[in-house]
């Protein structure tokens, strides 16, 4: 039967051929780092800071997508820190408190997960909840409405509830021939190659009278997590790519309908996915350093003497900033707890103590230009290339 959306539409088809290299270039790469970041070894507290900073990241892109103004430090005061705006920026608040509700409860999805038009009814009921709408949206149900958003229509109302039936159909017969075939790589790239689309055809479709893109980069963070391909922390970067170039974002997304090129927004996505995942392999591998650098120094301290000596030079070498020198004299004032150390000794025990961390090789200065830690030490197996 011939469908209104057919004529209006053509573009939703349900199918996709890529016809670019690049594409599986793109998402080869992603898989590696994929695998990297889930085979990285990292203590409990420095897993659970970094899954916090990119739970803020994800919520603070995807609202300010739809024009929140709040800022990723203002986000994390809100998330972690329990601060409340005042009652004329409330709303901005509520619309990030909504989307880190879906994040978390999207993070504890089960791994046999299924798209279902109740799913993403309810995800939308939480984006919508506690907000001021339109008098046409009821937040979890579908438009009744012909929506305009811009210069692009929605899909036909009538045609809605047809769609979202073929759109999760689609997606699940995707995403299970992915957890049935026996190559990960190939699985890795229907997951990803699926979550893009289904995040396009939802933006196409424009099922609900409003969060309609939040909505959208929803379904793509749950099919991106339960996949057991892509680690939870890497799930949500696809948002902060599309916030960072959010005007490339829509310029797409207009493209993919009026000259029906899926593939140009494919690669859009792919190239900043990529593009984000080296950046967050970069931010893993400077708190492995860190790490690996504190337990560095506390091996070198088990070979010198024991006592209140040995302890505060090691608070000393371990609260020296790699960034630029430390002068002689800004020794005492680093941080409260070396000010507590110092406090009653002479400037001959700071020289002593630079002295000794110099014969060790675990710092490098003089009086004159100042101090810096010798973190270098631990990029010992590190090309020069790499090196930071």
């Amino acid at each position: 039967m011939e469908r209104t959306y057919q004529q209006t539409h053509p573009w939703i088809t349900f199918q996709y051929d890529p016809t670019y290299d690049r594409v599986s270039t793109r998402v080869g790469e992603a898989y590696s780092k994929c695998q990297h970041l889930a085979g990285t070894p990292l203590q409990p507290r420095v897993a659970q800071s970094l899954a916090s900073v990119y739970l803020v990241k994800g919520a603070a892109a995807t609202t300010a997508i739809e024009g929140n103004t709040l800022t990723e430090g203002e986000v994390d005061a809100i998330i972690n820190h329990g601060k409340m705006l005042p009652p004329s920026q409330q709303y901005l608040q509520q619309e990030v408190l909504n989307i880190v509700g879906v994040l978390k409860g999207i993070q504890h999805t089960p791994a046999d997960f299924r798209l279902t038009p109740d799913w993403l009814k309810t995800q939308n009921a939480a984006i919508l909840a506690g907000l001021e709408l339109a008098d046409h949206v009821i937040p979890g149900e579908y438009t009744t409405t012909p929506l305009i958003v811009g210069t692009y229509r929605g899909a036909p109302p009538q045609d809605v509830p047809y769609l979202i039936d073929r759109l999760c159909e689609w997606v699940n017969a995707r995403t299970e021939q992915g957890r049935v075939d026996d190559h990960p790589d190939i699985a890795f790239y229907n997951t990803v190659i699926t979550a893009i689309l289904a995040h396009l055809y939802i933006a196409w479709i424009h099922p609900f009278g409003d969060g309609n893109g939040r909505t959208a980069r929803a379904i793509e963070c749950a099919i991106l997590t339960t996949s057991g391909l892509v680690p939870w922390v890497s799930s949500n970067l696809l948002s902060d790519h599309y916030n960072r170039t959010r005007s490339r974002y829509y310029d797409r997304l207009a493209a993919s309908s009026r000259n029906r090129d899926v593939q140009g927004f494919v690669q859009y996505a792919l190239d900043g996915f990529v593009d984000m995942l080296r950046e967050q392999i970069t931010t893993v591998q400077t708190q492995q350093r860190a790490v690996a650098w504190v337990n560095y120094v506390h091996e070198m301290f088990d070979h010198e003497t024991h006592g209140d000596t040995s302890h505060r030079r090691r608070k000393l070498l371990l609260a020296l900033p790699e960034a630029h020198p430390t002068p002689r004299a800004k020794i005492r004032r680093l941080t409260p707890e070396l000010a507590e150390l110092y406090a009653q000794k002479s400037d001959k025990t700071i020289s002593h103590d630079l002295n000794r961390l110099v014969q060790l090789d675990l710092i490098a200065g003089d009086p004159k230009t100042g101090y810096l830690p010798r973190v270098q030490i631990m990029d010992a197996f590190l090309p020069e290339s790499y090196r930071p």
